[in-house]
């Protein structure tokens, strides 16, 4: 006997631990608060419990159960615990609850002398979420003490701070009467820009993206605005922008700018390969500190075996607001489906930046020449203003699972100037990333459309009508094969276009993904003309460091061939 009462003692401790459940008898919509913080259930795993422990818990859970019933607005509540063996029974009636009575805002400090004090109080009230009626709970009351305080945070009084902050209940009322006390600190004005790292590249290219100067009211969205459109920037890898609070004099904050520089040049070369275009070449030069005044000097010259084309580009560092300016340079040659077309513009543009939206107004000349077979068929030129929107808001560029384009075109000839004919064009696209709860994958669906308005649309450069096939478009098909065909074979472009795609992603592993689309689509001389080429197939999504690589293999409806494309990038 003696030697069983030692191996008894001995048995781990995990083999005597408590085992016990637990009911909670209170209404559906506490429950889960309930649940997921009494220690009484929160503990019941717990192998080092002793009975001691249970019975302290069952003696203190009324107590906390109240506590987190008044969280919720209920300062009535009635709790009772109940031990049957191994069962413990909670049973818990909440009463009614407390509801806001009264509400008062105050505040002090030199936010009472501006002008337009009255904003203040108004966008304080706006944000309150504990209106006269509403139940009293916790998490409200919190937030909308944050939200009183927020509007003076964010613009002109960033030391406002709450002194003080009550709730009274009055149990007999059940009413609760709310007072926040609101001191404003100091309106505070832009300091001096601090800047560091600088080495490279002029001071300007820092300071003329700045959209406040020194001694205008402090906003935190002017900090937000120009640490986004610096990040933005060719000539930094790395920025931050902050208030320096230490150095705060009087009303006077001095903005800190430490930026991180690229290399003043650079230098890239990129092969791809696709079996409508064959192998290809990019060439890519930019220049980061032309004329030392911080411009940015582009060369990119692209080869394949049917099309070349060089660009030459000249950029302007970004102004306030998100503005800023370019020159370009193109020419062109191609040589499709017997149709060689050379072409060269020379444009201008202000471009403006502001988030995930880009607005781009420009003024182009186009000189174009079309040869079928090597007889002149075209010789076009036109002088054109265009206007271009464009908003991409994806969640992850590099693991795009969410997240939408819109694009939007729309371009004139100036009248009769310097064109051989006038017209007018339009263009719009479309695509989605979608991937719900109950998918398991990624829905990609595309849209796109436009149409050239003309008098004489022989006389249209080229490049500003429409052609369709290829990655991107219509897969399955060559390269802008999907066009107006001619009695010989040739292929020019359309006045209309239309094409769309569905595709669906399955995930395979963490960066491989499998897909399945369909896409169709045409350009036509006339939207009564569109007979719409459709293409369906199979493809690889590699989610690699560098951006997604995608590997499709197609079957075009119309000619019944398969192609494969490689393309790096999103899917729009």
């Amino acid at each position: 006997m003696r030697y069983l009462l030692l191996l008894l003692l001995c048995l781990p401790l995990a083999a005597l631990a408590l085992d016990y459940r637990v009911e909670i008898d209170a209404p559906q919509a506490l429950q889960p608060l309930l649940e997921e913080n009494l220690d009484l259930l929160q503990l019941r795993s717990d192998d080092s419990l002793q009975e001691r422990d249970l019975e302290a818990m069952l003696e203190s859970t009324p107590a906390e159960a109240k506590a987190l019933l008044e969280t919720e607005g209920y300062f009535s509540a009635e709790v009772s615990v109940q031990r049957d063996g191994q069962l413990v029974h909670v049973r818990v009636n909440p009463g009614l609850p407390v509801t806001v009575g009264q509400v008062n805002l105050q505040f002090s400090g030199a936010v009472t002398q501006v002008d337009d004090f009255r904003h203040f109080i108004e966008a304080a009230q706006a944000g309150w979420t504990l209106p006269h009626g509403a139940i009293f709970r916790q998490a409200d009351w919190d937030d909308s003490k944050k939200a009183a305080l927020r509007p003076l945070l964010l613009e002109r009084f960033p030391r406002a701070s709450i002194t003080a902050s009550r709730a009274e209940i009055d149990p007999a009322t059940r009413s609760a009467t709310l007072t926040v006390s609101i001191d404003s600190g100091p309106l505070v004005r832009y300091g001096p820009l601090q800047i560091s790292g600088n080495e490279r590249y002029p001071e300007s290219v820092i300071r003329g993206q700045a959209n406040f100067r020194e001694g205008g009211d402090y906003r935190q969205q002017d900090i937000l605005d120009y640490q986004s459109s610096l990040e933005k920037d060719s000539h930094y890898s790395g920025v931050v922008v902050a208030p320096l609070w230490e150095q705060l004099q009087g009303d006077r904050v001095p903005i800190g700018v430490t930026v991180s520089e690229v290399k003043r040049q650079k230098l890239e070369l990129g092969l791809n390969y696709s079996t409508g275009d064959g192998p290809g070449v990019r060439l890519g030069y930019e220049h980061y500190n032309l004329f030392r005044r911080g411009y940015t000097g582009s060369v990119v010259y692209d080869w394949k075996h049917d099309r070349q084309k060089l660009d030459l580009g000249l950029a302007l560092p970004r102004e306030t607001g998100g503005y800023s300016h370019a020159v370009n340079l193109h020419v062109s040659h191609e040589d499709v489906l017997g149709t060689q077309t050379d072409s060269r513009s020379l444009g201008v543009f202000r471009i403006r930046q502001v988030g995930n939206i880009e607005s781009r107004l420009g003024l182009e000349y186009v000189l174009e020449q079309e040869r079928d077979h090597g007889v002149l068929s075209r010789d076009s030129k036109a002088l054109i203003a265009s206007y271009g929107w464009t908003q991409r808001a994806i969640d992850n560029l590099l693991r795009p699972s969410s997240g939408y384009l819109i694009e939007a075109q729309v371009a004139s000839t100036v009248g009769e100037l310097g064109s051989d004919t006038r017209f007018q064009r339009g263009y719009v696209r479309l695509a989605n990333y979608w991937s719900p709860d109950w998918l398991h994958g990624t829905l990609v669906t595309r849209v796109e459309g436009g149409q050239v308005f003309a008098a004489d649309g022989s006389q249209v450069p080229t490049s500003r009508l429409f052609k369709a096939g290829g990655a991107g478009s219509v897969r399955g098909y060559q390269f802008e094969s999907l066009g107006v065909k001619n009695s010989d074979g040739t292929i020019e472009g359309g006045r209309v276009l239309a094409t769309s795609s569905i595709e669906y992603q399955y995930p395979v592993t963490q960066n491989w993904r499998a897909a399945v689309f369909v896409d169709a689509g045409d350009a036509a001389s006339s939207w009564q003309s569109l007979n719409l080429a459709t293409a369906y197939g199979v493809g690889a999504r590699w989610l690699s460091p560098l951006a997604p690589l995608a590997f499709d293999l197609a079957h075009g409806n119309r000619d019944k061939r398969w192609r494969w494309n490689l393309n790096l990038g999103l899917a729009f």
